[in-house]
């Protein structure tokens, strides 16, 4: 969902039941909203994924809607078609900058990571 700016982006606080319950009527997974003034230089939007269906409530990067995100800017003119970056997680302190390669019959993802956390489960 496109918002108007990166202020307005991370001024949202979502309702994480009401959200919960438009997205189960609508069978809807999360809900991902951008703004085209990200602050990370070289980044073509800036983006936040709230996605309470499977018990998060905001993730630091999502690949699967940065994706989808890189070709809807392509195909409405807003980016080029090639490598578009999109800055996520800036608004929980974990900038996560996602690498998507948009060509006229692909969409690539790709990125690095690090580990956060971590632990085991002894039974």
């Amino acid at each position: 969902m496109p918002i108007r700016d990166r202020e307005a982006v991370d001024r949202i606080l979502p309702d994480a039941k009401q959200l919960f319950d438009l997205l189960d009527e609508v069978g809807g997974e999360g809900c991902y909203v951008f703004s085209l003034d990200p602050l990370q230089p070289g980044t073509t939007a800036y983006a936040r994924f709230f996605n309470p269906t499977v018990g998060i409530s905001e993730d630091p990067a999502t690949g699967t809607a940065a994706g989808p995100l890189a070709a809807h800017l392509v195909a409405h003119g807003l980016a080029p078609p090639g490598v578009i970056k999109i800055e996520q997680g800036t608004a929980l302190g974990r900038t996560s900058i996602i690498e998507v390669d948009v060509d006229a019959g692909s969409v690539s993802i790709s990125g690095r990571g690090i580990v956060v956390a971590s632990g085991a489960l002894s039974i």
